[in-house]
């Protein structure tokens, strides 16, 4: 458990995910780390067409970083109030990223229902919605976690080589409202009825270390850390870049 919260920049977070990632496919231990971003950023999915479906003139604007994820999905906003959790872990034998996707939002959800949220799992769609069709918050695929009816934590994987990443948002503000006005094209409408107004940042960042120690979660050591931090380095010139980012 690495409670992470001294808010970063986008391309610093993105590195110390793909750092970890690399360190649990090299027999590294599964380390939960939670963090804060520094600005409000918008993040893009791996594959995701992001320049035929978000408006680069008017974020760059706006000043609103942009980043690439090394995981799959939809775009998400990334506000300044919401909490993003990473796990990085070596994939059992035998076992698949999406019993590993259940696992963490079932915990995900516990911790949400100690703080006195009514918390329930989406269940699948009837029909996926395409990678280009609009922000990650405005659908879910199933298994995310949902309050009064609203998608408040979505993920995203990456396997590579065994090993897992798994990071998702556990979205304060309404991030539908934020990314859809930068759409390239007009979006589809807001999902209707209001949200549920989440507690601080740190209440939630309490109540899912809680959840991890009573699993058996110990606090990540000063050495795993710094290392992490220094590995970051060589990924992070990748992440700054807007050739990278915008490639797609």
């Amino acid at each position: 458990m690495w409670r992470d919260l001294a808010p970063r920049s986008g391309d610093a977070q993105m590195a110390i995910d793909e750092a970890l990632l690399d360190m649990a496919q090299h027999g590294g231990p599964a380390v939960l780390r939670l963090y804060r971003w520094r600005a409000d950023t918008v993040s893009f999915g791996a594959h995701e067409a992001a320049q035929r479906s978000w408006n680069r003139a008017a974020l760059e604007a706006a000043n609103v970083p942009c980043i690439r994820r090394p995981t799959g999905g939809r775009a998400v906003w990334h506000s300044l109030a919401d909490l993003t959790y990473a796990l990085t872990m070596a994939l059992p034998a035998g076992v698949g990223a999406r019993v590993i996707y259940r696992i963490v939002h079932e915990r995900l959800a516990n911790a949400m229902t100690s703080v006195g949220l009514g918390v329930a799992l989406a269940p699948p769609p009837p029909r996926l919605p395409r990678l280009d069709a609009g922000a990650c918050f405005d659908a879910a695929v199933g298994g995310e976690v949902l309050v009064g009816g609203h998608k408040v934590i979505g993920s995203a994987q990456l396997v590579r080589r065994g090993a897992l990443l798994q990071h998702g948002a556990i979205a304060r503000a309404d991030p539908f409202a934020s990314l859809n006005q930068f759409a390239a094209a007009p979006g589809a409408p807001a999902p209707s009825g209001a949200r549920v107004v989440l507690p601080d940042a740190s209440v939630i960042a309490d109540a899912v270390t809680d959840a991890w120690r009573k699993d058996g979660a110990g606090d990540a050591t000063a050495e795993l850390t710094d290392r992490a931090e220094l590995a970051s380095i060589q990924y992070a010139v990748r992440y700054r870049s807007a050739d990278w980012t915008w490639r797609r």
